[in-house]
């Protein structure tokens, strides 16, 4: 059941000396935390990453808005400005040709001359353009110029220079003097220097342009340069959480794996499985709480183990440790020839030690019992108990010869009754006790574990129907009682619902050899078997639990005959007296069981009488007394069968609520030539009537016998020498031939003794 230290099982949970597990070293280090902290750590790493991704990205939007205002504000810029002085030089020459377009011609070519107000508003939009060229050339010349910028504007401002002082401020002194030719001539200079300078501007718009293409270029390559870091880094970042992600799984999965592994070792009774610990996380303290348990399981699993095989009280194998040691035995008389044999002893009178010391005594005798027999039964052979006051000894390896292994079994049956019949002190005094023991050989697996205990039971009631204190030999002729026993029970369980169960009547009559009444008696008629005797199925029903319904069966039909003789008046009067068997009575629903027996019948209760043997009543007194008052109180009346037979008790027996004694027919047989059975008889007799009682003689089968307990006094009589049990159609046919219709019934006592009531 166990699995040694070190075993394969052992090493799913603590890997061989020497021998790498990937995931162990990994382990060893995650395990270190506990899993909260652990998943809390993959959290903030995870948290961490997608900050520096953010980070990463946001980074990236800044380098490109960063590109982008260098191209706007340090490239664009300037290009307007360039672009907006270009236009304003431009917008001079269209000023001089407006103010050009418009004269007033004179006398002569000379006395052409320009218009006022055009002329004054070219000369003050040109001044203005002037003003603003200027201030459009100090923000451009001031701002921040490439070296090649610094050139182009040098020759620039040189031309612009040449342009304000040769070109325009002429012009406006012509356009304020209103000379039209002056002007003409300086706007031809004017265009030409205008056009001298506008291929230096244009170059500066050029480099403006190319310089923000660069920086544009730069912007989109610092933009790619970002978005690879951010992509490499978050395939990375993933790798990353990928790889601490599974080993923290594996850290936890495997370590879980290891506990179900335990469980299902644990499960299968493997308790020394070994539990390696490395960590102080939950699953490490789970898997601690685990090596203690099983550890605290491996040091019970010997006590679990007692407690399922063993006897509490006598600590000797029970009936489940001694089936299997059967079971291994008849396995083993299939591979030779030796002969095994079983034993069953049961204890003589065990019921009278407990009665009589109580059921703690008992339990201390069956100890000392169990003491002796382990002590006479030594290895290879085998004692158990199985219940009550019965033991089983199972002997091992008896020799193939019959004759010699037969010798040696009943060797050991004479040391067993010896040992049980040792001397065994008891609340002060010795007792001495002794035993049936039945014995059955067997080999070859010629039996099986029910068999083999079947014919043991069997042989022992044999050594206990011998005499007792004896041993028996189970042989062919008890197998065929058995058998006959197994087929008769079989076969009882369906006899009422087949019709097979009849009930005879006996007649009971009185001085005047008037019916008083019947004795109902039950009678199995098997289709196969025939009549089968009650001495040979009341017992087998009451072995089996039949007895209750068979015995219930038997009352309702009783109730329902009272019922019909109700009708007519030579049988209205008669009393119908029913044995009840001792299990019937003891069962609780026995009352009720009774009374709707009764009501369902509608009879009269004061016409049935419940016969009780001295056993059944004095089993247990108050019980008894209390069942027979209840149904007392129904008007059911009782008789104590058998009387004279048994342990009786006077003091008991004013106790219960009797109506009839019945006289055994043991005491009738001989009464006519035996004068002590006479004296017995007549005492009876005596002792009835001062108590109130009837008495009926049983066994009456000879006129002198009737004529003895006629001069004794004896009321009613029941035997052959009237008729036999008879089947209700000829029991009435024997009423109508021999019985006149008469009320007739028993004396009444002389002094009538008032019902005891129960004694707690």
């Amino acid at each position: 059941m166990k699995t040694p230290a070190g075993s394969a099982s052992a090493a799913v949970l603590r890997p061989r000396r020497g021998a790498r597990t990937p995931w162990l070293d990994h382990h060893a280090l995650f395990s270190r935390f506990r899993i909260g902290t652990r998943l809390a750590a993959m959290m903030v790493l995870a948290g961490l990453v997608a900050v520096l991704l953010a980070a990463s990205g946001i980074r990236g939007l800044a380098d490109a808005n960063e590109s982008l205002h260098m191209v706007y504000e340090g490239r664009m810029k300037p290009v307007r400005t360039l672009g907006q002085i270009s236009h304003l030089m431009l917008a001079n020459q269209h000023q001089l040709q407006i103010a050009l377009g418009q004269t007033a011609t004179g006398a002569g070519p000379s006395a052409i001359t320009l218009d006022p107000q055009l002329a004054l508003k070219a000369s003050e939009a040109i001044e203005r353009n002037v003003h603003t060229i200027d201030r459009l050339w100090d923000e451009y010349a001031s701002g921040p110029l490439s070296a090649q910028e610094r050139t182009l504007a040098a020759r620039f401002a040189t031309r612009r220079n040449q342009y304000l002082e040769q070109a325009v401020s002429p012009v406006l002194d012509a356009l304020r003097t209103l000379n039209y030719q002056d002007t003409r001539r300086l706007a031809t200079g004017a265009r030409t220097l205008y056009e001298r300078a506008s291929p230096d501007i244009q170059a500066l718009v050029d480099l403006q342009f190319e310089m923000a293409h660069a920086a544009y270029a730069a912007g989109v390559q610092r933009y790619n340069k970002t978005r690879w870091m951010a992509v490499n880094a978050l395939l990375a970042s993933m790798a990353v959480l990928t790889v601490l992600g599974v080993m923290l799984i594996r850290s936890i999965v495997q370590p879980l794996q290891a506990v179900k592994q335990v469980f299902q070792h644990i499960s299968d009774g493997k308790l020394d499985s070994a539990i390696e610990v490395r960590g102080h996380d939950e699953i490490s303290q789970l898997l601690i709480a685990l090596r203690e348990m099983q550890a605290k399981l491996g040091a019970n699993e010997k006590a679990i183990h007692h407690l399922a095989y063993y006897d509490p009280l006598t600590n000797l194998p029970n009936r489940r440790l001694l089936k299997e040691c059967i079971q291994a035995a008849l396995a083993a008389s299939n591979r030779d020839d030796h002969h095994r044999a079983l034993l069953l002893l049961d204890l003589d009178n065990f019921k009278t030690i407990n009665d009589t010391l109580g059921h703690e005594l008992g339990d201390a005798f069956l100890m000392d019992t169990a003491q002796r027999l382990r002590h006479a039964v030594q290895a290879p052979h085998f004692v158990a108990r199985i219940g009550g006051d019965e033991f089983v000894v199972l002997v091992d390896r008896l020799p193939a010869d019959e004759a010699a292994a037969l010798e040696q079994v009943n060797l050991l049956a004479d040391q067993l009754l010896a040992a049980v019949a040792g001397p065994c002190l008891l609340a002060g005094q010795w007792h001495h006790g002794s035993a049936s023991i039945g014995i059955c050989l067997f080999r070859h697996h010629n039996a099986t574990i029910k068999d083999l205990l079947k014919r043991a039971d069997a042989a022992m009631y044999q050594a206990k129907n011998a005499g007792r204190n004896n041993h028996c030999l189970f042989d062919p002729a008890m197998q065929a009682q058995l058998e006959t026993r197994t087929a008769l029970e079989a076969a009882l369980r369906t006899a009422v619902a087949r019709g097979q169960m009849e009930l005879h009547f006996q007649v009971q009559v009185n001085g005047a050899m008037q019916a008083t009444g019947a004795e109902v008696l039950l009678r199995w008629n098997h289709p196969t078997h025939g009549p089968v005797p009650p001495a040979q199925f009341i017992p087998i029903a009451e072995a089996s639990g039949l007895i209750h319904s068979i015995g219930a069966w038997v009352l309702q039909r009783a109730c329902a005959q009272l019922k019909a003789w109700d009708g007519q008046a030579h049988t209205r009067h008669l009393e119908l007296a029913v044995n009840v068997s001792a299990q019937q009575f003891r069962h609780p629903d026995f009352v009720a069981q009774v009374c709707d027996a009764l009501d369902r019948a509608g009879a009269n209760p004061g016409l049935l009488v419940l016969e009780l043997t001295e056993s059944l009543v004095l089993h247990d007194i108050a019980d008894t007394v209390q069942k027979m008052l209840a149904l007392r109180r129904h008007g059911v009346r009782f008789a104590l069968d058998d009387f004279g037979t048994g342990y009786s008790s006077l003091s008991h027996l004013k106790q219960l609520p009797l109506h009839h004694l019945k006289v055994d027919g043991c005491f009738v047989r001989d009464i006519v030539t035996d004068p002590s059975d006479a004296v017995i008889v007549q005492t009876i007799i005596g002792m009835a009537r001062n108590l109130g009682l009837c008495v009926i003689a049983e066994g009456v089968e000879a006129e002198a016998q009737r004529q003895v307990l006629l001069d004794l006094q004896c009321p009613v009589y029941q035997g052959y020498l009237f008729s036999r049990p008879l089947p209700l159609a000829q029991f009435e046919q024997w009423l109508g031939m021999h019985c006149a219709a008469t009320s007739a019934a028993c004396p009444p006592p002389v002094s009538p003794t008032p019902i005891p009531q129960a004694t707690p």
